[in-house]
């Protein structure tokens, strides 16, 4: 009797798939990364800012931080408001925060992330020091206290690592595919899924804004420097009005008509109809 041929069966590749007829696309590395965002709700991206232009930045946000000190009169009056080792719109104090806020890959991921027209929400130096109680090693979004999700990503946060985070100096902790879900999960799953990010100097550490995060204990020597950015589409507010702050420091708009547009400029609210009608001659 004879023994029956074998069929033979094309190799399946390791990511075949059936039934999918969307994916997300895959041409270079900002999209892996964009992949990664909106999946996992985190991912890190090299800034391409020079190692010595990153080291600048640390004296930079101590002297700025050190200004807004004067500016309320003591440091114990932002410990009462929970704003210590935070220098708020550094941009509008130390100019190379600017370039911090504009960097080609970051403006590249934000356009894929979020689409053509997008807005720069929030940037403030974080002083993690390791003798200080930490206000931000507590679980949070950086949309506060929102309870909802969205199926397309609404607006990411950027956190420019001034100094390398580590285990030992309180890397951020998040919980991945948090932005998922509108509740805050139960302990006994943060306590098994959170999982610390280490990152080089010179890279952002860039989260989807509602995934839950929170500040490592930095049980370290040293102080860990960073500047985080919450950029988001335009029908949210910025925190703080970015053109009125730049020109109270005598900080002439940009030139660049998109680098405007991301600062704000386009995006605050018109005096009246004439005002608003002009924006649209003008666009």
């Amino acid at each position: 009797m004879s023994t029956p041929p074998k069929l033979a069966h094309a190799p399946v590749r390791k990511h075949d798939t059936y039934g999918v007829v969307d994916r997300l696309g895959s041409s270079d590395a900002t999209d892996e990364a964009i992949a990664e965002l909106r999946v996992n709700g985190y991912t890190v991206l090299d800034s391409g800012l020079s190692p010595d232009f990153v080291e600048s930045l640390r004296e930079g946000l101590e002297r700025a931080y050190a200004r807004q000190i004067e500016e309320i009169g003591n440091e114990e009056m932002l410990r009462a408001m929970n704003d210590a080792d935070i220098a708020r719109c550094m941009l509008a104090y130390e100019t190379d925060f600017l370039t911090v806020a504009t960097t080609a890959p970051l403006l590249e991921f934000a356009k894929r992330a979020l689409g053509p027209e997008f807005v720069l929400l929030m940037q403030n130096g974080i002083l993690n020091r390791p003798d200080r109680e930490n206000y931000q090693a507590r679980w949070h979004r950086d949309l506060n206290y929102q309870h909802w999700t969205s199926s397309k990503t609404l607006a990411i946060n950027a956190l420019l690592c001034i100094d390398p985070f580590t285990i030992q100096n309180g890397a951020t902790y998040v919980l991945p595919g948090t932005h998922h879900v509108a509740q805050f999960p139960t302990d006994a799953f943060a306590s098994k899924f959170e999982t610390q990010i280490e990152a080089p100097a010179g890279s952002y550490l860039i989260l989807d804004a509602m995934l839950y995060h929170r500040a490592g204990i930095n049980q370290s020597k040293n102080v860990r420097r960073a500047v985080n950015h919450v950029i988001g589409l335009p029908f949210m507010a910025q925190q703080i009005d970015l053109p009125a702050a730049m020109a109270s420091k005598g900080i002439a708009p940009p030139k660049d008509p998109a680098i405007a547009k991301y600062l704000g400029y386009r995006w605050s609210p018109a005096s009246d109809v004439a005002a608003w009608r002009s924006r649209r001659i003008d666009k």
